[in-house]
């Protein structure tokens, strides 16, 4: 059985989980690719039998992970899973990324999500998940991989009733939250001596080669270039966006959190007093960049 674990990751906690998947389909076959998305080559997804794919929620499935599934080639015969990292609420994510993989005629045998820690402008800092994934999530997630690779072994060798019938999960209705886009203040960018936020687009929306530079129109603003550019020169205006989010984050993550720990879902890492209720990301860390890519967890 040949498997590949496929990930979209901005800072780090999807990537951590991959990581670990992998290792436990390791474990149980003695193989396993891993590969982030941009890098995933999806002309040769149909040399592997079994394949994962986790991402991060954006209030649903990002576009360049809805991007990356429907321009993969037919899944028919494949077996799949996927999984999810979030600050509160996976629920638009799962369902909606099912239909994707079972659209291309795969079989779903399972669905996971582990909290994360939130850098989000617009959101609380400290955030009510901070230091997810930690060792426990991990080592969870590890066991995940080993099940699913178990899993398919056993569906393979004619134990077809053990898949979940995964199409019954409910699709909560969209939010509609204002996302304000991000501009280009020419006068302060430094390229091309940098050309970090051309390079970490997940969409490949940023082309400063361009005269004047675009950002494209199909950008569903995630605000990373603008978190990671080190001289201001990328620029929001995070009001009405931040408004929204802290409302959001006391009155509905909040709740949705606390309903979670009392079913024993969520481990709460980050104090409820230690919350920054009243203190946005932008403002916290307000000097650029406001956030730096590890070299460890990366998004290459």
């Amino acid at each position: 059985m040949k498997s590949i674990v496929i990930y979209f990751s901005l800072t780090g906690n999807t990537k951590k989980v991959a990581r670990v998947i992998q290792k436990g389909i390791k474990q149980i076959t003695g193989q396993c690719d891993l590969s982030a998305i941009k890098q995933a080559d999806s002309k040769h997804i149909d040399s592997y039998d079994l394949i994962g794919i986790g991402s991060p929620v954006w209030g649903g499935v990002p576009p360049n992970v809805k991007l990356f599934v429907d321009n993969l080639p037919s899944l028919e015969g494949k077996y799949t899973f996927a999984f999810s990292t979030h600050g509160a609420l996976p629920e638009r994510f799962l369902p909606i990324f099912v239909g994707l993989l079972t659209g291309k005629g795969s079989k779903v045998i399972g669905v996971h999500d582990w909290y994360g820690s939130v850098c989000l402008p617009g959101h609380p800092k400290p955030y009510p998940t901070d230091g997810h994934p930690d060792v426990i999530d991990l080592k969870e997630a590890q066991d995940f991989g080993a099940e699913m690779v178990r899993l398919c072994q056993r569906i393979v060798d004619g134990e077809s009733q053990l898949i979940p019938d995964l199409a019954m999960m409910p699709v909560p209705p969209d939010n509609n939250i204002p996302r304000p886009r991000p501009k280009l203040n020419v006068q302060k960018c430094r390229y091309p001596k940098c050309h970090l936020c051309q390079d970490n687009c997940p969409q490949d929306d940023i082309n400063l080669d361009a005269s004047p530079p675009v950002f494209a129109e199909t950008c569903r603003p995630c605000y990373f270039c603008e978190m990671i550019c080190p001289v201001g020169a990328i620029e929001a205006d995070y009001e009405l966006l931040t408004r929204d989010r802290m409302w959001r984050a006391e009155n509905v993550y909040k709740q949705a959190l606390e309903k979670a720990e009392a079913e024993g879902r969520f481990r709460r890492l980050t104090p409820i007093e230690k919350v920054g209720w009243i203190t946005p990301y932008y403002q916290v860390y307000n000097k650029h960049p406001r956030y730096v890519i590890p070299k460890d967890d990366s998004t290459d």
